[in-house]
Formats: C-alpha cells, structure tokens, sequence
C-alpha cells in the first residue's frame, strides 16, 4: 500500500512524475489565478488531468489558490472520481484522514480565516485521525519564509494547529503545502515530531517553477522522495 502526497502545483501538474500508488492527496493550490472566473479554468485542466490518474483513490483539499472551489463554480459532484475533503473526513484501507483548507488571512484568498478564528476551527478536527492534511503548515515545522519587513526568517504556521496536532490529535502523519521552497530557505519535506511525521509536499516554489515531485508513504511508516 502506497500514498503519494503532493500539494502547490500550482498549473504544473503535467510535469510531475507520477508514481505507481494506491492513493493519491492533494493538500490544495492546484491552480494560480486569485480571479476566480480565470482560476476555474485552470482547476478544470487539473481536475480532468486528476481524475483520469490511474490511481485507484484521489483525495483533495483545496487551499487559498483555490477560489473556483469556495466561489461554488467548482463542485466536488462535477469530478465523481475525486474525493474532496473541505474541513470532513473520509477512510481508506483502515486509515481515517481528515482535510481542512483553512489557513491564517494574509491576502485576500480562499479558505483564510484570522489567526484569532482558526482555533475554533482546529477544535472541530477529531482526535482519532490517522492522516491529517491541512493546507498549511502548524508554526516552526516547514514553515520558513522571509519577513517582509525585516528581511529574515520567520515561522509563519499556525501556532494554534501545532497545539492540536502534538498535543490532542496525534496522527500518524500530518501533509500541508502553502508554505514553499525559496533561495536560502528549504521547507519541502519531512520531519517527525512526537511520533508525527510531519510533511510539507509543496512541489513548487515560490517562483512557481515545479522543484519537487512529492513524496510517497508505505504502510510500513517509510516515506521517500519521488
């Protein structure tokens, strides 16, 4: 049993090399535009693209690029073959796994919710799950980018989701994007913390040049590089 995790595609899903799994999860951006009559389009060419991997079950979870999906002009019916996780939860081969597309407000994007609001937000995730995909990432895990007034790093998770995640949900993996590879500054991978192993599969970066392929996870906890 395979799992390939990819996130932030962001229009260059053809270009990805596709590996021979059981399941694939997308944790969201799969498109560019913030114009959400310009964005549908290009969620409809990954939609049609996903849909049509020979991969037994595909997952989804839509991020702040996806504005199609949360203006409704996307509908998770119109792709059948697409299992779309907005803030629920599924299961699959024994594994329970829940998607959320929330993320802290920075720009006026889809699914962002005050840094105040998302705990709330986080209280609703069940603390049985097995596979947790959030499209961004929990505070100091993968989440360096650079301060726009300072010039230096800075951690920009969700301190809130760190919280639920190590200390209540406990899931065996936790799969984010959002937050991408840039010069001097490498976010793309996996760490484990208190027996989570923690993944940020964005395959873009933040130039939007296609940098990594994802990572696939087998049932016996190896995850490896594509």
């Amino acid at each position: 049993m395979k799992i390939w995790f990819i996130s932030d595609t962001h229009n260059r899903h053809e270009q990805l090399q596709v590996p021979e799994v059981d399941l694939v999860i997308h944790c969201g951006d799969e498109s560019e535009s913030g114009n959400a009559w310009m964005n549908e389009s290009e969620a409809r060419n990954f939609f049609d693209w996903y849909s049509a991997l020979e991969i037994p079950t595909k997952i989804f979870v839509p991020g702040n690029h996806s504005t199609a999906i949360e203006q409704g002009l996307i509908r998770a019916e119109n792709y059948p073959k697409v299992t779309f996780l907005i803030h629920a939860q599924t299961q699959w081969s024994g594994f329970r796994i829940f998607g959320t597309p929330y993320t802290p407000r920075f720009f006026d994007w889809a699914y962002m919710r005050e840094r105040s609001e998302l705990d709330i937000v986080w209280q609703s995730i069940p603390d049985d799950i097995d596979i947790l995909i959030t499209h961004g990432p929990p505070k100091g895990i993968l989440d360096v980018t650079r301060d726009m007034d300072t010039g230096g790093p800075v951690n920009v998770g969700s301190k809130s989701l760190r919280r639920h995640v190590l200390e209540r949900i406990k899931p065996k993996i936790h799969a984010f994007g959002h937050i991408h590879d840039e010069k001097a500054y490498k976010n793309c991978g996996i760490v484990t913390r208190d027996g989570t192993q923690f993944i940020n599969c964005s395959c873009c970066d933040l130039a939007g040049k296609l940098k990594n392929h994802g990572f696939v996870y087998q049932s016996q906890l190896r995850t490896s590089q594509v």
